[in-house]
């Protein structure tokens, strides 16, 4: 009868998996079949030798939870990325989960014969299954699989953002979440503490060729290059991960590379001492502000009457961000490197480095924290900034970007200054990023989304007001631009995928002082004459090489909004990496 159990067992493994495999791809050759077919059975076939061996039986709960994590293994990944591709996609294999798979019972199942492991067994077991369930999660809250984009966000998640994120949902949702994690705990150590797997004969040679079994199984499944692991969907994901980052850290090695190369200067200096300003927003759309859109809310009171003064402020009304994460956003838009020139952001230089080659003294301030990770593209080129500093963020306590302003006494009047901004602004949650004494609209303390995110806008625009009177006050402020990393949609949930082009409709000003016009009228008359140009904000290292009138040998000068030989049009500028053309924006045209 035992026998008969194993047989039945490596039958599911190998036709189930076969089955998982033709139903959750798409595009397979005729030899893909067979090569699958003869992989999953030789799997099938060794993952059963050590219950086989000893003649156990594996209809006994420890068994059948193994079987579990490894039946969900076989079908998550796979599952959830054919639902997302499945009807946009020509052709997919994702074959190596599924084998993955059938050697975990396989490893998992025969180290319980050994006895007392059934618990700890159970308790990797609980681990194991944490990836799967995590998998499933993402999938019904975002509706897309765990794609490189999703991982980054999520390396790059801080506390506060995670705090947020649950406090956006029920108390109700989350405490059932929870009980879920605690019944998964309960079941995966409880039940094989109660309920051990009973061996059928262990004598020493059955033992051993169970045991040199598992051991042949784990070292297949989990060696570093070429491992079943290491090619699992999630796996490989994080490897991508793994790989950016490394890549990342190389931008401060190759700093003294990159500005030994750099050759830079200003065409027409600005009479000393001066500020130039940029203000970096985090999530506005311009579809929300009354300043580029018409609506019936006045949600951007200050920018209306300063674009009045169309000599001074001028608005772009088809201003498109190039991705819809900051961080792959603003690993381009605060270097040379975009979408259309190629490059790598470890080798293109900054903003930074252009403004100190010119002469500015370079103030970097927050209130994004350090973006949860230390090497973000972000954090890596403010730290080369004369001074960086964030807001302190404190656990479950909102920050709030008016804060910033207590940096601006730091700043000396006395030299030429370039002062980043860069804003919490309109991040989720967006209760948490206005006083409750300037909402506009709503209910006081409303949870109403899109209402929520109108005050978001008002506030910053009043942030912005402030920052701009203490700089032509106290700074000779003579230039100062406004611009988003990206939008976002206050009626759906936040995604870390292409979800249209509400995502990427953002705002875009420059304010120009007298000074700055008088001794750079090309300039002041280039942005004029490219105010109803698109733009896609990977040109925002561009734009403001221009602003500053930089000459040299790290700037395009066709890649310029400062410029009269600004070269892109609408059909040519795109997002997400070029595999989205702005064109296809039937809202905006």
């Amino acid at each position: 009868m035992t026998l008969t159990e194993n047989i039945m067992l490596m039958l599911l493994l190998w036709l189930g998996g076969y089955a998982v495999y033709l139903l959750c791809n798409h595009g397979l050759a005729k030899n893909a079949h067979l090569q699958q077919l003869l992989r999953y059975l030789a799997g099938a076939l060794v993952a059963v030798v050590p219950l086989a061996v000893t003649g156990t039986s594996p209809v006994q709960p420890a068994s059948l939870l193994a079987l579990a994590v490894a039946v969900m293994w076989m079908v998550t990944y796979p599952l959830t990325y054919h639902l997302t591709h499945r009807r946009n996609a020509p052709d997919y294999d994702n074959q190596i989960d599924v084998a993955f798979g059938i050697y975990l019972y396989g490893q998992l199942s025969g180290l319980m014969l050994l006895p007392s492991t059934s618990w700890v067994i159970g308790a990797v077991m609980f681990v194991l299954c944490f990836v799967p369930v995590w998998l499933w999660g993402y999938y019904l809250t975002c509706h897309n699989v765990l794609d490189a984009s999703g991982m980054k966000m999520l390396q790059e998640t801080d506390y506060n953002e995670i705090l947020e994120f649950l406090h956006s949902y029920s108390w109700i949702r989350v405490a059932g979440t929870m009980l879920f994690v605690l019944l998964l705990a309960v079941v995966f150590v409880a039940m094989p503490l109660r309920h051990p797997l009973m061996a059928g004969s262990l004598d020493l040679w059955r033992l051993l060729i169970a045991l040199a079994t598992v051991v042949f199984m784990m070292v297949y499944t989990w060696k570093p290059r070429h491992g079943l692991f290491v090619r699992t969907g999630f796996a490989s994901l994080y490897s991508i991960v793994r790989e950016y980052v490394v890549n990342n850290s190389l931008y401060t090695e190759q700093q003294q590379q990159r500005l030994q190369s750099l050759n830079v200067s200003a065409a027409h200096p600005l009479d000393a001492p001066h500020t130039i300003i940029m203000v970096i927003g985090e999530s506005a759309s311009r579809d929300f502000m009354s300043a580029f859109t018409t609506m019936e809310e006045q949600t951007t009171p200050w920018l209306d009457e300063l674009s009045s003064d169309t000599d001074r402020c001028i608005l772009f009304p088809h201003a498109y961000s190039c991705d819809i994460q900051t961080v792959p956003v603003l690993e381009k838009a605060l270097t040379e490197y975009n979408q259309y020139d190629g490059g790598q952001f470890y080798t293109s230089c900054s903003i930074v480095d252009i403004a100190h080659r010119l002469g500015y003294h370079v103030h970097w301030y927050s209130n994004q924290g350090h973006l949860g990770a230390a090497d973000t593209p972000i954090t890596l080129v403010a730290n080369t900034s004369d001074v960086a500093k964030w807001t302190k963020q404190e656990l479950s306590k909102a920050q709030y970007d008016e804060t910033l302003l207590e940096f601006l006494d730091e700043v000396s009047p006395e030299r030429n200054n370039l002062v980043v901004l860069h804003l919490i602004g309109s991040h989720f949650n967006y209760e948490n990023r206005f006083k409750e004494e300037t909402r506009q609209w709503g209910e006081p303390h409303s949870h109403d989304q899109v209402t929520n995110y109108k005050n978001t806008i008002y506030y910053t625009d009043s942030v912005l007001h402030r920052v701009f009177d203490y700089a032509r006050q106290h700074l000779n402020l003579q230039a100062m631009v406004y611009c988003s990393d990206h939008a976002d949609v206050p009626d759906r949930h936040r995604q870390p995928n292409f979800g249209g082009f509400r995502d990427t409709r953002i705002p875009l000003a420059v304010w120009l002082g007298d000074d700055y016009r008088k001794k750079r009228p090309e300039r002041a008359k280039a942005l004029h004459d490219n105010r109803q140009r698109y733009w896609t904000n990977d040109l925002l290292y561009d734009l403001m090489c221009g602003l500053m009138d930089a000459q040299g040998n790290h700037f395009r000068e066709e890649n310029s909004l400062a410029s009269t030989t600004y070269r892109f049009l609408r059909d040519e500028l795109t997002a997400m990496n070029g595999s989205v053309r702005i064109a296809n924006d039937s809202y905006d045209q």
